[in-house]
């Protein structure tokens, strides 16, 4: 499977957006290492080559070589050499709840809460625009993530519910037609990452997620954009407080 740095997937162009600061060969393998762990890039996807990860990131090739030669290392990509070749993720490479969940006790409760306040403020925001401006093909897009499809009549996993979610509401963002807010967005879901992986595998969270975005949708739907803005802060609040729950049970007493 081929990638490049404008990949379909809203979800992943928050990977590929540039590196404003800090070091950036750990802010390369960081942004894969957080990519492979919420289920973006997953085993065998083809990376893009050095140029153009380097033009998505807006760091040198150089740096993008040699945080390429660390991933490699740390046994998180491949390289093939050839005309067929390049940098493909591990065969092994798999999301890992357990790694979510230590990263979320990392965290403090104000950091946690911070984070889903600022989310919360940008997703209700453009959620509100969107009910503005919204078409009736804008709302068939954001129907197609209200639920993931899994397909042979199995059960979505918790990483196919999270995929959905941040598609819903990057495709909010999408709607409501301002790329200042779209590009903020798509920095919190890299800065939230792995931790929204964490309550998927919840199913009445899960059902809840699906509820509230089907009452996002109709409002947008609506034109409604008070409800549609206050539907948005209770999905994003539910998320913060599911972890923010999760750390307290987490924490030794």
């Amino acid at each position: 499977m081929s990638l490049s740095p404008l990949g379909a997937s809203r979800s992943l162009a928050a990977v590929f957006t540039p590196i404003k600061s800090g070091g950036l060969v750990d802010e390369v393998c960081r942004r894969i290492e957080l990519a492979v762990e919420t289920g973006l890039l997953v085993s065998g996807q083809r990376l893009p080559n050095e140029v153009e990860l380097a033009g998505a990131l807006g760091v040198s090739a150089v740096t993008t070589r040699e945080a390429l030669s660390q991933l490699r290392g740390q046994g998180l990509i491949r390289t093939v050499r050839g005309r067929s070749g390049g940098s493909f993720i591990a065969d092994d490479a798999l999301p890992s709840r357990d790694r979510a969940r230590t990263r979320l006790l990392s965290l403090t409760r104000l950091q946690i809460s911070d984070l889903g306040l600022h989310c919360q403020a940008i997703a209700a925001t453009c959620a509100s625009i969107a009910a503005k401006r919204s078409n009736d093909g804008d709302v068939e897009a954001l129907r197609a993530y209200i639920r993931p499809e899994a397909g042979n009549g199995t059960q979505a996993t918790a990483l196919e519910w999270r995929l959905a979610s941040s598609e819903f509401l990057l495709e909010i963002a999408a709607v409501a037609r301002s790329a200042r807010l779209a590009r903020e967005l798509l920095r919190l879901q890299a800065d939230m990452g792995t931790l929204t992986l964490l309550p998927f595998g919840d199913a009445e969270f899960c059902e809840r997620t699906a509820e509230l975005s089907e009452a996002v949708t109709i409002a947008i739907a609506g034109h409604h954009q008070a409800s549609a803005e206050a539907r948005t802060k209770d999905l994003i609040h539910m998320t913060t407080n599911w972890l923010l729950e999760e750390h307290s049970d987490g924490q030794p007493h």
